[in-house]
């Protein structure tokens, strides 16, 4: 959760202030599809016209091709928070148009769960400190699923009319065709992200010796010998060690055991001895 906060702190920053204000164009580019990922559904249940649909799309996919360029030659910079801030652009664009289309197409519900469980492994990525990036097929499937969702909703705009001669119902239908394509490609994508991030979190769990992989028993005596720990034997309370001292008359030690040096038991000792000899 930390990794998550971290980024989406720097992608408020990217987008008010920050260090390269020059970054702003391309980062408000990008961050344009997702307001308008959320306005297109209610523009289209609210009655907006095919034409008005239409050119809010095109603006949007023109935005997705300029930002890079943005970055690229007016920022002359591309940053870490502006390739996370075009990520989850995207997938908020997605996501928004799948829920909003769902009542028209249902099949569109399996979509959304394929979807979102590519978004949910790209934030457990990004809560482990990776940076996962779309591959081929996350690229290719894109265009399929934006001509679904596209369709989708100019034939729900449409009404009764015809569209360049073509009936609405012929249109969902083509919609309809499009989402089937899209889903195992999805299906494809969610196992390469997964292995992608199963792969990257594997290389960065310390490595075990070849030595313990092929024989669990065998231990290199190096590593051993720098954990044992020496324990010193501790003295037992029970033991009564001998005490040592001077004797006046020469410069000898005398070994006194313990009983000589306490007087009381000096004189328990004494009666014990007279009793003795009665």
């Amino acid at each position: 959760m930390n990794k998550i906060k971290e980024y989406t702190k720097l992608i408020f920053k990217s987008l008010i202030n920050p260090k390269n204000k020059l970054s702003l164009i391309p980062n408000w580019l990008s961050f344009t599809r997702a307001i308008g990922g959320i306005a297109m559904p209610i523009m289209a249940y609210t009655g907006a016209t095919p034409i008005s649909l239409l050119s809010l799309l095109s603006f949007l996919a023109i935005s997705d091709f300029l930002d890079g360029k943005a970055a690229r030659y007016i920022a002359k910079e591309e940053t870490k928070e502006g390739a996370v801030l075009d990520a989850i652009s995207d997938k908020i664009f997605s996501l928004s148009l799948i829920i909003g289309i769902i009542a028209i197409s249902p099949i569109f519900i399996i979509n959304g769960i394929l979807e979102g469980a590519i978004s949910l492994i790209n934030a457990k990525s990004f809560e482990h400190g990776d940076e996962p990036k779309s591959n081929q097929i996350g690229k290719i499937k894109i265009w399929p699923l934006s001509a679904a969702l596209i369709l989708g909703y100019l034939s729900h705009s449409m009404g009764n009319t015809s569209f360049l001669g073509i009936s609405p119902e012929i249109i969902n239908y083509i919609s309809v065709g499009l989402s089937a394509i899209t889903i195992p490609l999805e299906a494809i994508n969610i196992k390469q992200y997964y292995n992608a991030a199963k792969e990257k979190r594997l290389k960065k769990e310390p490595e075990t010796s070849k030595e313990q992989q092929i024989n669990p028993k065998v231990v290199d005596e190096n590593t051993l010998e720098k954990t044992k720990v020496k324990t010193k034997e501790k003295p037992n309370k029970h033991t009564k060690t001998p005490h040592y001292k001077l004797k006046p008359s020469s410069n000898k030690l005398l070994i006194v055991k313990n009983e000589a040096l306490n007087p009381r038991k000096q004189e328990k000792n004494v009666v014990k001895r007279k009793e003795l000899k009665k």
